[in-house]
C-alpha cells in the first residue's frame, strides 16, 4: 500500500476541491486523525504510521468513536474506492 501520508495527502487534496469540511490532528505517533463533515453525517478516518486507513461513519448506530475503526483498508485502491463512494458519488 501507498504510504499512508501521501493517502492522507490525496484525501485532502480531494476534500479541498469538493469544499468539504473536514479538520485533522496530528499524533507524535505519527498518526492522523481526519474528521469529515459531509451531508449531515460525520466520518473519522484514521491514517496509521503501519500503512493502514481506518474509516469509520459515526451515527445514531454507531454514536461513540474508538481507535477500533469500523473498516481498514490495506490497499489503496480499496481505500480510494471507498473514499470515492462515499464524497464523490454525491457531488452530483
Amino acid at each position: 500500500m501507498e504510504n499512508s501520508q501521501k493517502l492522507f495527502q490525496y484525501t485532502i487534496e480531494l476534500l479541498k476541491s469538493m469544499a468539504i469540511r473536514h479538520e485533522y490532528t496530528n499524533f507524535d505517533s505519527g498518526a492522523i486523525m481526519l474528521d469529515v463533515w459531509y451531508k449531515n453525517k460525520f466520518y473519522v478516518i484514521q491514517f496509521d504510521v503501519d500503512n493502514c486507513v481506518g474509516f469509520s461513519e459515526i451515527n445514531n448506530d454507531n454514536i461513540g468513536f474508538d481507535t477500533n475503526p469500523d473498516e481498514k483498508f490495506y490497499d489503496e485502491v480499496k481505500y480510494k474506492n471507498k473514499l470515492k463512494s462515499t464524497f464523490v458519488s454525491y457531488c452530483r
